[in-house]
């Protein structure tokens, strides 16, 4: 009877032996230092890819100006030691072209504009909302009626500033709604030469943005391209 046992207990071990064996150890542990848990990081199926502005020929991205702290605007630099000649036809080239979805955002770029003008073209599509009205129609019997109205987002917006890069004050402002028209095709012409601060921001609006300057020897640029609302 004893050795039954043993012979018992013997098969078990072996049965155990066997089974430890078997287990495949783990291949990586999230936790463990230098290792990542699945789905953390990259570019999955689940990113969103962000569009690339196009910029050239020395623009370059910069930090917007603390709006706390904003000098009181001037104008007269836009219009400071520029002459045109009108016999002389300008061919631009562009330093940035984009086409963003602003929400809530500033971005700002500088550049030490030398051939003057700069001009930055605008092309906003605003987001609209639509709602639906009820009302009692009193012509002869009245009738309940209602009807779809679509306008425009009441907190759509945008504006681009153009600030002294050494004194941070206002040069020109140009924007959309607000204290602007909501006409959807803008520009703003920088006539001096100047090292300038360049800020775009809004809300609930796309904008088609491009910034040209003359094209010259020592000046390279992309070549323009039709913004949608000017054929």
């Amino acid at each position: 009877m004893t050795g039954t046992w043993i012979r018992i207990a013997g098969v078990l071990l072996l049965v155990m032996l066997c089974l430890s064996g078997c287990v495949e150890v783990p291949k990586g542990n999230p936790d463990a230092p230098g290792q990542a848990a699945a789905g953390q990081g990259g570019t999955g199926s689940g990113a969103t890819p962000t569009q690339a502005p196009v910029i050239t020929g020395g623009l370059t991205p910069a930090t917007p100006y603390p709006t706390e702290t904003t000098p009181a605007q001037t104008s007269s630099w836009s219009w400071r030691n520029f002459t045109p000649d009108p016999t002389s036809p300008v061919n631009y080239v562009a330093l940035y072209y984009r086409d963003v979805a602003f929400r809530n955002t500033r971005t700002a770029y500088s550049y030490n504009l030398v051939h003057a003008p700069l001009v930055i073209d605008i092309c906003i599509k605003p987001n609209m909302t639509t709602r639906t009205i009820w009302y009692e129609e009193r012509l002869g019997k009245t009738k309940e009626r209602t009807e779809t109205i679509t306008t425009i987002s009441p907190n759509a917006w945008f504006e681009v500033t153009v600030r002294d890069v050494a004194s941070g004050n206002v040069v020109a402002k140009e924007g959309y709604a607000r204290l602007y028209s909501v006409d959807a095709a803008k520009s703003l012409v920088i006539r001096s030469p100047g090292n300038y601060l360049i800020e775009f921001t809004g809300n609930d609006v796309s904008a088609e943005l491009q910034i040209r300057v003359p094209k010259a020897p020592d000046q390279t640029g992309a070549a323009l391209r039709t913004l949608s609302c000017r054929p």
